[in-house]
């Protein structure tokens, strides 16, 4: 499938900035599932530094904006083919041994009601077939909920009040794989659900480390695998590792406000 995608972020800053410098990871994955036909990122009123590549793959530009005050507009936008792989991501540029996957953050770590559930699964020698028992798992065990958690929540927080969106899925289930030795690590991308233009949120998802198989995508939120309407952009231990923009704010003593919009459009 081919997908038109505009992501803007707009951030307004009721004060004076005198330093503010932000890194995007908003530049979509190269892989064997999508093809990458054109991308650009701009920003208003700043400075963006030519990209670079980190060790898991992702381009990364730095933006630099010095006082400055008011509404900043960053937009994220190009044109992406995809393709179904069963999952199976392909081709990644990394450079990071998948062990590393296996540490856990404050938002993953398990706590009583996680130990308690994974002390009724048993890992079967095939992995694969124990990671998609462990996304009916998750996607059964709490109830999707806009506005029930927030970015801070964490992996235990959502299984205890058994709410969540798709971040809290997507923590919960690294949180078990992680416990049964398989690396698991958090997903940031965007996700087409129908035909028709329309605004969309970004989304989360997990991808688990299979030996022979390599990095397999799991969407517990929607109790399958990714296939070619998932949008790959960024991963990390969690959400906040995984984040597209992250930022520092020099001597900023006022109020940031945030809101974005994504539109995608599907054209094939």
């Amino acid at each position: 499938m081919i997908f038109n995608i505009k992501h803007q972020t707009n951030y307004y800053f009721t004060d004076n900035v005198p330093r503010l410098v932000q890194s995007l990871k908003l530049f979509p994955s190269k892989c064997k599932s999508q093809n990458i036909l054109n991308w650009k990122i701009t920003c208003d009123n700043s400075i963006i530094e030519a990209s670079h590549q980190d060790a898991l793959g992702h381009q990364i530009y730095n933006i630099y904006t010095d006082n400055f005050s008011g509404e900043q507009i960053i937009i994220s936008e190009g044109k992406i083919e995809t393709k179904n792989c069963q999952g199976i991501m392909k081709g990644l540029h990394e450079k990071v041994n998948p062990i590393c996957f296996l540490r856990n953050t404050e938002l993953t770590m398990p706590g009583k009601k996680i130990w308690e559930l994974s002390k009724k699964l048993k890992k079967k020698k095939d992995e694969i077939s124990f990671c998609h028992e462990l996304n009916l798992i998750v996607a059964e065990i709490i109830s999707f909920k806009t506005g029930s958690t927030n970015n801070g929540t964490t992996a235990e927080t959502s299984l205890k009040q058994k709410t969540g969106v798709c971040q809290d899925y997507a923590h919960i289930m690294i949180s078990l794989a992680r416990i049964f030795d398989i690396p698991a690590r958090y997903i940031n991308g965007y996700l087409m659900e129908s035909n028709n233009s329309n605004s969309y949120s970004t989304h989360a998802w997990v991808e688990v480390f299979i030996k022979n198989l390599g990095w397999v995508g799991f969407d517990p939120s929607h109790k399958k695998c990714i296939d070619e309407n998932y949008i790959r952009i960024s991963c990390g231990y969690d959400f906040t590792d995984a984040s597209p923009i992250k930022g520092v704010k020099l001597n900023f003593s006022g109020i940031e406000n945030l809101s974005f919009k994504l539109d995608i459009n599907s054209v094939q």
